[in-house]
């Protein structure tokens, strides 16, 4: 049972990805580095998400252990390799963490208005919109493709998918190539049909606004560029 579902605005969870990329490019401290992932982490916990917030969390801590683990031996070049992975795994785990609390819970429609708000130009506003709707749909027809063949007994396990390469093209590959290019074509019809290409005041069903979450989530970010900076 769900106790807390604090919904933070997407111009919110934009500024988080937004940190993670600034932290990824950037020499950060690990101290820092743990302090944003906790925070990460309780964010999911806040939006109702505990599970995920700890799965990523665990993953984390896992990393960090492997990695202390595995520079014991830095003087072997294969276990000099795996920490090195552990090490970039590491890294870019921050920016995937927000890149997925950024998109639990929030409505592509949400993130349409949240983007008018910032007056994004239409030329790019209206092929973000149909890439946002597009994945959706193409993982809806993978799906749909998957399951007419495990009814008609072709490629039923995952293994066979791999293990016939040819078949697989010929069942999936160009079928989803075919599928992907009428919804690309249906997804920008209905995007200029709606009129998103038209310069007047466009109007939501979704009133966005700050709230109290969303400023200290933008202060706690303020504070550890502030400290990135005089750390390093």
């Amino acid at each position: 049972m769900t106790l807390l579902q604090v919904k933070f605005d997407p111009r919110s969870k934009l500024c988080t990805i937004l940190f993670a990329s600034f932290s990824l490019m950037v020499s950060f401290p690990f101290s820092l580095e743990i302090l944003f992932v906790s925070l990460l982490c309780f964010l999911f916990i806040l939006s109702g998400s505990w599970k995920k917030g700890v799965v990523f969390y665990s993953i984390f801590w896992l990393l960090v252990l492997g990695e202390h683990l595995l520079f014991l031996y830095s003087d072997q070049p294969l276990l000099t390799f795996f920490s090195f992975l552990f090490v970039g795994n590491r890294r870019m785990l921050p920016t995937v963490m927000a890149a997925a609390f950024a998109m639990d819970k929030t409505k592509i429609s949400e993130w349409i208005a949240a983007l008018q708000k910032w007056r994004v130009p239409f030329y790019i506003l209206i092929p973000l919109t149909v890439l946002f709707r597009f994945f959706p749909t193409l993982i809806q027809d993978f799906k749909s493709i998957r399951n007419a063949m495990k009814f008609r007994g072709i490629a039923v396990s995952t293994a066979a998918l791999f293990l016939h390469p040819f078949q697989t093209m010929e069942y999936i590959i160009i079928p989803v190539l075919m599928s992907a290019e009428n919804t690309s074509l249906d997804l920008s019809s209905a995007a200029l049909v709606r009129g998103l290409s038209n310069t007047g005041t466009h109007t939501s069903v979704y009133a966005l606004r700050l709230r109290i979450q969303d400023y200290l989530l933008l202060s706690v970010l303020l504070l550890l560029v502030i400290g990135r900076s005089w750390l390093v």
